[in-house]
């Protein structure tokens, strides 16, 4: 799993988001680098064009970015000088295209499952995977989680591709319910996204949930 390549992004831009547009236009050249190196398997590397410096250290958010942001903000009052989570400078992301960050951010997605293949194969053996865990998910998370939280004041929309990214980091989280949700929505962004189907088949158990969580959820996320 960890060598296949990302899902195919769209070529073309939606017309009527030009914010995207104008920014995936000046960064053409970092991006064919950092797709360069995704194909040569240096994940690492394709993070470090857009993503120079280390990710954040955390824990997995389980809730979403919009409820996470106030419950953080009640323990501040709560208690004071309690440990929260690590926060991501917002400013070092603002100014990439969501095409962009999805590259470097599903790049250390990679390297993570990598590594993580490696630490279990060295401790235990090739048949005893799943006991390390990714250490890159921590870090991607609190990324995409401060990235939704800014969307709407950014005057920017959802592109399908980063929500697809969350829900991998919630679902490997074992937070399936949420999990959902953010592959439901991000098929609603961008229905062609294969991956994200894929993902949903293996999270739905039976065809009840099939037939009624998809339209539970999609008129949630279109009233908000």
């Amino acid at each position: 799993m960890s060598d296949a390549p990302p899902p195919q992004t769209p070529v073309r831009t939606p017309p009527k988001d030009r914010i995207e547009a104008q920014l995936e236009a000046r960064e053409i050249h970092k991006f064919l680098l950092a797709k360069t190196y995704f194909d040569c398997r240096e994940y690492e590397r394709c993070a470090a064009v857009f993503l120079p410096g280390t990710l954040p250290k955390g824990s997995i958010n389980t809730s979403s970015p919009q409820s996470a942001k106030a419950k953080s903000a009640a323990k501040g009052k709560a208690k004071v000088g309690t440990p929260t989570k690590a926060k991501f400078p917002l400013e070092s992301i603002s100014g990439l295209s969501q095409k962009a960050l999805f590259l470097a951010l599903y790049a250390k997605y990679i390297a993570g499952e990598k590594r993580k293949d490696e630490e279990s194969e060295m401790i235990l053996g090739p048949q005893d995977g799943g006991v390390t865990m990714n250490k890159e998910l921590i870090g991607i998370s609190t990324i995409l989680e401060e990235w939704f939280s800014s969307l709407a004041s950014n005057g920017r929309q959802g592109q399908g591709w980063l929500e697809y990214l969350y829900g991998i980091v919630l679902a490997k989280g074992k937070n399936e319910k949420q999990a959902k949700q953010w592959f439901i929505r991000s098929v609603h962004l961008y229905p062609y996204n294969w991956g994200a189907w894929q993902e949903l088949s293996s999270l739905f158990g039976t065809v009840e949930e099939v037939s009624l969580c998809p339209f539970q959820v999609l008129s949630r996320t279109n009233s908000e």
